[in-house]
């Protein structure tokens, strides 16, 4: 692990206690995404060191970028800066949607995707915490999962459960953007089994 990346992972002290984590991915974001990294809606802008997300209006769906590694645990590690958008989404899926953490400039929701209700899956809440952010403003972000369990913590807020839809085998994870924009730099990716 570089200095660089033990300082930022140790920098951001882990919620996660039983999986041990290596470094997997972190992107320098001056040159174009490795083939790992899947754009599947919406505009992701590589340039200078940050990535700027936008839903397209044409798309009809939130922007999406998926991250394809079937790593059952893991963590993703970034700052994050709102400049428009309504929401930035980060979730795990398997065969369908698994599980996502909800982050919106004042709100932080953990969300259990089994459930679904006429082909949709808007999930159950099963943790929630008021954030301090002011657009603009670069705020870190540390997602993870292990087993059943998923947690994050951003600005200021933090949630935490654990569900057994949460513990189904993973092929991929995902970030997703609602509106316009959000933009992401010092992005760090950590995997286990």
């Amino acid at each position: 692990m570089s200095l660089l990346a033990r300082s930022l992972f140790l920098f951001i002290p882990s919620l996660m206690s039983a999986a041990e984590l290596t470094p997997v991915a972190a992107p320098d974001l001056h040159s174009p995404l490795s083939e790992h990294w899947q754009i599947r809606h919406g505009l992701w802008e590589v340039t200078s060191g940050v990535m700027t997300a936008a839903e397209l209006p044409e798309n009809k769906h939130a922007a999406v970028l998926w991250y394809v590694s079937a790593m059952q645990s893991g963590a993703v590690e970034c700052e994050v800066q709102f400049s428009g958008a309504k929401t930035f989404i980060l979730g795990c899926d398997g065969e369908k949607h698994i599980g996502r953490v909800v982050i919106q400039p004042k709100l932080l929701r953990l969300i259990d995707d089994s459930t679904e209700v006429k082909g949709k899956s808007p999930g159950t809440e099963l943790a929630s915490a008021g954030v301090d952010t002011q657009p603009e403003q670069w705020v870190r972000l540390r997602y993870e999962w292990d087993g059943q369990r998923m947690a994050a913590e951003f600005g200021g807020g933090k949630v935490e459960a654990t569900h057994e839809n949460l513990g189904k085998a993973k092929t991929r994870w995902w970030m997703a953007v609602g509106g316009a924009s959000v933009k992401i730099r010092n992005l760090k990716v950590f995997g286990g089994s």
